[in-house]
């Protein structure tokens, strides 16, 4: 059984990337093609690692960083092609997916590693804020450096794509740097709604606060 599962891993991982990225172009249907080809790319490529993990009969983070490092791989090698050769599989690609189509599918690879590992095991909630959290300062740091980068190519006159797309992945870092104060703030006040401050005294003051 196990290694059947080792044999499955890579065409159950295929598998999984193409559920992924069908579902993340649907999802996105109603923002315009543009959303749909980047929800297609990071769904796709997120559901790819995580099908690798799922599948793994051992060494899970292993495999995982493996396929992540090869959807990163993949994104970069996509990137340098479609921007500096002339390769005919990518003349039809539009600018906008030549830049988002790879960006997207790294920070796939990125949210994997970091957010698969407690989510898939027994983690506590803490560990998973941890990681998210530090996800998003990465995220923020990555969005940060596409800016700069942006706006060099923006004042050479090759258009201003770069610095949107570092705008982009610069919220999208901040979001997710916050969705665990966020996620706090609701489990408080959900449990106070249950559990509301006459409640709580009436329950624990003392029988005879005279004594």
């Amino acid at each position: 059984m196990r290694v059947l599962r080792w044999l499955l891993i890579l065409p159950g991982a295929i598998l999984f990337g193409m559920v992924g990225s069908l579902a993340g172009g649907i999802v996105a249907t109603f923002f315009g093609q543009t959303a749909m080809d980047s929800s297609s790319a990071f769904f796709g490529p997120f559901a790819f690692i995580c099908g690798a993990r799922v599948i793994a009969p051992s060494h899970k983070r292993k495999v995982m960083l493996c396929a992540a490092g090869l959807v990163a791989l993949l994104a970069i090698s996509n990137f340098v092609l479609a921007e500096f050769t002339t390769a005919e599989s990518f003349a039809h690609l539009t600018t906008t997916q030549r830049v988002l189509t790879p960006l997207a599918q790294f920070l796939a690879s990125l949210y994997a590693i970091f957010i698969l590992p407690p989510l898939l095991t027994s983690s506590t909630l803490e560990r998973l804020w941890l990681e998210i959290v530090a996800l998003g300062t990465i995220v923020a740091e990555i969005g940060a450096l596409l800016i700069a980068i942006g706006l060099v190519v923006g004042v050479l006159g090759r258009g201003w794509l770069g610095l949107m797309a570092g705008l982009g992945v610069l919220f999208l870092g901040a979001i997710t740097w916050l969705f665990p104060y966020f996620h706090l703030k609701l489990r408080v006040r959900r449990m106070l709604r249950n559990f509301p401050p006459e409640t709580f005294v009436k329950k624990y003051a003392p029988k005879n606060p005279d004594v």
